[in-house]
């Protein structure tokens, strides 16, 4: 069953096929062999029409030879050229619209959860089909709304008038939408109240032209081409010990749909192959290093290796639903891709693992033939290993832990959960159900040992659940976010908390948030298993959005597009989080422990030294494995919380985690938290 489908356009044209997520279907091999007819072979035919249709538009297809032309002209609609043809049993078909400019279309016949992306339709040949698109003119107007940022106050007016708005504490109040005529020019102008000031604009292209930043006033203009949304931050600090504080908007150099954390403690990004990958270094945050791209990389797999390297499994074919077997080493000590042995079959949208043993797991994604890859396959030195007895569909990019007993654990986003044992051949056990269901686009964190955090996703919804392995107990619900979200992002934070950002919570793939609460940053404390409402972001985060954190505490969120919910454009931006802990009551920055010098590496088990000036403060260290993150799913981060005891002055024991179920072999960064709760700079450190 396909979850959403979404495409990449602009002026209304479709010009390139985005990434279609399917995260449902049939629940074995058996059941998606009948999905495609007797034996799996035959023919059925696709049809396409423009029934109801009140303006001329254009129908093609990705890969079947279809182009039909809709005419609508004296109150009657014809449909002209290639607009029928047999398709083969099982055949996966992306049937785009495109529509006089700002015109519309309306699907009827399509597989039902892709009605969320207007422009497209996708049709699984399972009987014959027959697919309508009713085109329509260009609306006389559109529809202008205008959002808070942040969590200062202000006010924004329109000219022509329609919009007065008044935006108190990041939360708008009445008269913030109205329609102008299309094709129009609004002129919206920002002005903050006292103990404010106009921290950043996003949305409609005011991230680029708006004026004020900084300032108490300012404005942007605004072209009515389509439904537009534009978030105004007004800022103010007041309240940073409390939510923390998101730092003003950096350029990113490409939409960040894939993001990884490197032992050097640079960010690696990319996302579409129209761009090239960058290199991000925290201490330079206003310049990138461009890498070269070996090949399409979008939607791949990627998780870190026990010697630091990035493993990137499969990727775009060019066509969506159609992975490829590529595989690439990314080091970053010489910035530079090595080719792996390709895979025993194609992935696109797989998750990979990094096991205990330090191989590497890969499951799911779509194959060469563009179904879903049934085999897992396990990489070591160079080498694949297919699990040929464990063939099994598996949704994809599934939400894959390292269990206590060293087998892989799928925590969602179904709601049966499964082992897989990946010695030998591979063979799989049952594990307990979630509570809530599906959770396609919702997002999962081990949080501490053995224990994994699900939130989100779905329909949306807010509900939270927890399941310990250690104990073999299933899951149980915990208190709920303040807000639904779906394709929000889980990150771990250096206190052992859990902080969720971006999402959306509107019920569809990808769909504009309903309103702007989704911007609120939420945590999660394990002690107390409750959200607490945070800081606010200046820009929606939505689908092909990440986050990570980074060694000095704070958090990266970045991305967002490619394509943009309705209303938003592709984001190329990023913000940087900074959590409570590290903000005085007064909301002055905390002074911070210090770790002077740490080993590089480590073994299991060993009672290792850390320096430090503040080491009779020390009460706690954590354990946090490097991010490696795509389409909510963070395939690399686990935490554990580890024994420290003061051996003299300026010195710290640690306890290295016993094994490496407990902490699969690879690079983490060690921090250290004093009695007021406030970590130090992490130190990465290797464990083998």
């Amino acid at each position: 069953m396909f979850v959403g489908i979404a495409v990449l356009f602009s002026a209304g044209t479709v010009l390139l096929h985005a990434c279609s997520d399917q995260s449902t279907g049939p629940s074995d091999a058996e059941s998606i062999d009948a999905a495609q007819g007797p034996g799996g072979r035959g023919k059925f035919r696709l049809t396409l029409g423009g029934t109801g249709s009140t303006a001329n538009g254009v129908l093609t297809s990705d890969r079947s030879g279809l182009k039909c032309t809709i005419t609508y002209a004296a109150g009657q609609v014809s449909a002209k050229g290639s607009c029928s043809k047999d398709l083969n049993t099982g055949t996966v078909v992306l049937i785009t619209a495109a529509p006089v400019p700002g015109g519309t279309v309306a699907w009827t016949g399509c597989d039902a959860e892709v009605t969320d992306s207007p422009l497209t339709c996708q049709v699984t040949m399972n009987t014959n089909r027959q697919i309508t698109a009713a085109f329509g003119p260009p609306p006389n107007s559109f529809g202008l709304s205008v959002q808070g940022g942040s969590n200062g106050s202000g006010t924004v007016v329109s000219s022509p008038t329609g919009i007065s708005c008044t935006i108190s504490g990041g939360t708008t109040g009445s008269g913030c939408s109205a329609h102008f005529t299309t094709n129009s020019s609004v002129l919206l102008t920002a002005t903050a109240a006292a103990g404010s000031y106009i921290k950043a604009w996003s949305g409609a292209g005011c991230d680029l032209g708006a004026t004020g930043i900084g300032t108490t006033s300012g404005s942007c203009s605004v072209t009515m081409s389509q439904q537009q949304l534009v978030v105004v931050a007004f800022e103010t600090t007041a309240d940073a010990a409390v939510k923390g504080a998101w730092a003003s908007p950096i350029a990113w150099p490409a939409v960040a749909i894939h993001a990884s954390l490197l032992p050097n403690g640079k960010v690696l990004t990319f996302g579409r192959m129209i761009r090239q990958p960058v290199l991000w270094d925290p201490a330079s945050p206003g310049s990138f290093q461009s890498l070269p791209l070996p090949a399409d990389f979008f939607c791949s797999g990627h998780s870190l290796l026990a010697d630091g390297r990035l493993l990137i499994a499969g990727g775009h074919s060019g066509t969506d639903n159609f992975g490829t077997k590529t595989t690439y080493l990314f080091d970053a000590t010489t910035s530079s891709w090595t080719r792996s042995q390709d895979m025993q079959n194609g992935r696109w949208y797989p998750t990979n693992t990094t096991l205990a043993s330090g191989e590497v797991l890969t499951i799911s994604g779509g194959d060469t033939a563009g179904k879903y890859n049934l085999i897992p396959e396990v990489w070591q030195n160079g080498t694949w290993r297919a699990l040929s007895s464990a063939s099994r569909w598996v949704p994809y990019y599934p939400m894959t832990f390292v269990a206590p007993d060293g087998r892989a654990f799928l925590a969602g986003p179904e709601r049966s959960t499964v082992y897989l044992n990946t010695a030998g051949t591979g063979s799989w056990a049952g594990g307990p159900a979630s509570n809530f269901g599906l959770r396609d686009y919702g997002s999962a964190v081990m949080y501490d040992g053995g224990k994994i955090l699900l939130a989100g996703g779905g329909a949306p919804t807010a509900t939270a659940e927890v399941i310990d392995l250690n104990a073999g107990g299933g899951w149980r619900y915990v208190g709920s976010m303040a807000v639904p979200r779906r394709q929000l992002n889980l990150t771990l934070l250096a206190d052992g908390t859990v902080l969720a950002t971006g999402g959306s919570n509107a019920p569809g793939f990808n769909s504009s948030p309903t309103d702007s609460r989704v911007l609120d940053a939420e945590q999660w404390n394990p002690a107390t298993e409750q959200w607490t409402s945070l800081g606010r972001m200046s820009h929606h985060r939505l689908y092909h959005s990440t986050a990570l954190l980074l060694p000095d505490g704070r958090v990266l969120s970045v991305g967002s597009g490619e394509p943009p919910a309705s209303g938003h454009v592709n984001d190329l931006t990023a913000e940087i989080y900074s959590p409570p802990y590290l903000f005085k009551g007064d909301g002055t920055l905390a002074a911070r422990p210090t770790i002077t010098d740490a080993p590089t590496s480590v073994s299991y088990g060993q009672a290792f030294t850390v320096q430090t000036p503040q080491a009779s403060s020390i009460v706690r260290a954590t354990w946090i494995r490097l991010a490696s993150v795509t389409h909510s799913n963070n395939m690399n981060q686990r935490m554990n919380r580890l024994t420290t005891s003061v051996t003299g002055p300026g010195t710290v024991s640690v306890a290295a985690p016993s094994g490496p179920t407990q902490a699969p072999p690879g690079d983490y960064m060690l921090f250290l938290i004093d009695a007021n709760g406030v970590p130090s700079v992490a130190k990465i450190v290797r464990i083998s």
